[in-house]
């Protein structure tokens, strides 16, 4: 059946509006890819009639070999129609060794926050579609977990706090916009590794999605009306819970008397959300027996571990987290790091810098490409520390209430320095999306940091 090109775009424009995605300034994410091409195409077209400025935001991965063919394409049509577009090249140099999609997604965000603070645009405008989110929700329904990851992809959620990522092709199925693509003879490229099954997305793509829809058509409407009841009653909890667990709350601490007068639902619901808060991913059966030691009159004292950091614990009117009594430590201590040495940490781990050539990379290390082997020290946050970044320097404080890092841990936490005063790397928190080696020069050092290795 031939698609109905006035009625998609008429779909579109009202889903912008709903979105509140008009008399605005945006940026949309594009890929070159039918979903964001389509995603483009139809917003230019009802750009007069919303009132928005677009702008265009474009990272060459440098994962494909067309990838130079795609970089051409895409500033050749914006310059065309006059579109600002904002273009980041991640260099292979820049790429690392294990875990390069996590990599790519935090290199993506890091550069639409950049371009989104630098030209004063709220909204983030991305082209996930109705397959997109049915595959995101099957995938957390594999994996099982928490209700809350379900919600999936949601239509509008807050990013990096001051800005917004919308989505307003969730309403579209992958059919619709291919047809959509072909009637009005859009340009697009095809990611090759979209075809192989090696990937879990792709084999729910190819395999078992098209096996539901041929059971209903309607199933992607259906995933979607869930995910966004899901979201709204998530939501209506999460208000009430915040009310309750402020009333509990006293600074770092939870009032435990107040605590246990609650019912056990909401004892659950109350110890979830301060976890979330707290920014911690604990297992079902730790969130039980944190419940079951709070409801165990004869034990006014007792505790749980929750990770190699961190642990639960009751002591008689007080309740909370708080880091384990591991070692102690000295705020003024500091070392320079020499080069192919490593410097042994707290519980197992070490961090070192290295010759590239010189060190055998294992999996879990997270590395940091630098440009020469002199003057880098590791030391504990001082006032005043910024972490350096490629939009400007940003206080070692806001990292910490951003990540949310609870207050006992934020002083212990491991810095790497150059020339003791210029932060680039807050060790299991945040680092630098600067490059460090010189652009297009070969990397000869980098700043290696390994946790303790688990026995097979």
């Amino acid at each position: 059946m031939k698609l109905n090109v006035k009625k998609f775009e008429n779909q579109l424009l009202q889903r912008l509006r709903d979105l509140k995605i008009s008399n605005k300034k945006v940026l949309l994410a594009v890929s070159t890819g039918v979903d964001s091409m389509v995603l483009l195409s139809g917003m230019l077209k009802l750009s007069k009639v919303l009132d928005v400025e677009i702008n265009v935001a474009y990272i060459d991965h440098q994962l494909r070999e067309q990838s130079k063919e795609e970089t051409k394409f895409i500033k050749e049509f914006c310059f065309a129609r006059n579109i600002p577009l904002y273009v980041y090249r991640w260099e292979k140099e820049e790429h690392p060794v294990q875990s390069i999609e996590a990599a790519a997604r935090e290199v993506r965000y890091n550069f639409f926050e950049k371009v989104l603070k630098e030209n004063n645009i709220e909204y983030l405008v991305t082209a996930h579609h109705g397959d997109d989110q049915a595959e995101t929700f099957l995938m957390k329904l594999i994996r099982g977990g928490n209700i809350q990851q379900l919600q999936a992809i949601q239509s509008v959620r807050i990013f990096r706090e001051d800005y917004q990522i919308v989505r307003p092709m969730l309403i579209f199925n992958k059919k619709e916009i291919y047809d959509y693509a072909k009637q009005l003879g859009i340009k697009y490229y095809e990611d090759e590794t979209n075809k192989s099954d090696d990937y879990q997305r792709n084999r729910l793509r190819h395999h078992i999605i098209p096996v539901l829809k041929a059971e209903n058509p309607e199933f992607l409407k259906h995933v979607l009306g869930y995910t966004q009841q899901l979201t709204n009653n998530l939501q209506a909890i999460q208000e009430v819970a915040d009310v309750k667990l402020n009333k509990i709350s006293k600074e770092e601490t939870l009032d435990y008397d107040k605590f246990v007068k609650e019912s056990p639902l909401w004892q659950r619901i109350l110890l979830e959300r301060y976890l979330e808060v707290k920014g911690l991913e604990i297992k079902e059966t730790q969130v039980q027996q944190i419940l079951a030691m709070l409801n165990d009159e004869k034990k006014p004292q007792a505790k749980i571990d929750l990770n190699e950091k961190f642990e639960f614990y009751h002591e008689y009117l007080e309740m909370g987290i708080r880091i384990k009594n591991s070692i102690s430590f000295n705020l003024e201590e500091n070392f320079e790091l020499k080069l192919n040495q490593w410097h042994s940490l707290e519980e197992g781990k070490k961090i070192g810098l290295f010759k590239i050539n010189e060190i055998e990379l294992m999996p879990g290390d997270e590395i940091l490409a630098v440009e020469d082997n002199v003057n880098w020290v590791i030391r504990h946050r001082q006032p005043g520390d910024s972490l350096k970044m490629s939009f400007g320097n940003q206080k070692i404080k806001k990292v910490f209430i951003d990540k949310k890092i609870p207050s006992e841990q934020r002083n212990k936490s491991w810095l790497i320095t150059k020339n003791k005063n210029e932060v680039y790397w807050i060790l299991e928190t945040k680092k630098t999306d600067l490059s460090l080696a010189p652009q297009n020069a070969k990397i000869h050092y980098i700043l290696v940091f390994r946790k303790k290795q688990e026995r097979g």
